[in-house]
């Protein structure tokens, strides 16, 4: 206790240049801290950015990959590798958007029509 009231009348009756020093010490090394702190995030921030891309762009790779791998050409001929069909000729459907109603199929050759509805 009295090692307290010994800091306090330390405290009181300091000069005030000397009390504006340490203020302005403290202050200081406050803001240098908090500098040290943002700078540390911003370092692990553009670290996330730079994981960031490069797992966009192997993710981008693998996307192109195994597009290239599903497209009908690819499935036609590895499946003629492996003696399951004998394409003729690989014809790629034209896309069309989702509201576009489609028209009904036009069949070539004859089959009966029978009801699949009992009335």
């Amino acid at each position: 206790m009295p090692r307290r009231r010994a800091l306090t009348s330390l405290w009181r009756n300091g000069a005030p240049a000397r009390k504006a020093g340490l203020i302005l010490s403290v202050a200081i090394a406050l803001s240098l801290g908090g500098s040290m702190y943002v700078a540390n995030r911003q370092v692990e921030i553009h670290q996330l950015q730079d994981q960031l891309l490069q797992d966009q762009s192997t993710y981008a790779v693998q996307v192109g990959f195994l597009t290239n791998k599903s497209a009908p050409s690819q499935i036609a001929s590895n499946a003629g590798a492996l003696h399951l069909v004998e394409p003729v000729a690989v014809t790629q459907v034209p896309s069309t958007s989702l509201d576009v109603i489609l028209p009904l199929p036009k069949f070539s050759g004859y089959a009966p029509v029978t009801s699949r509805t009992i009335r």
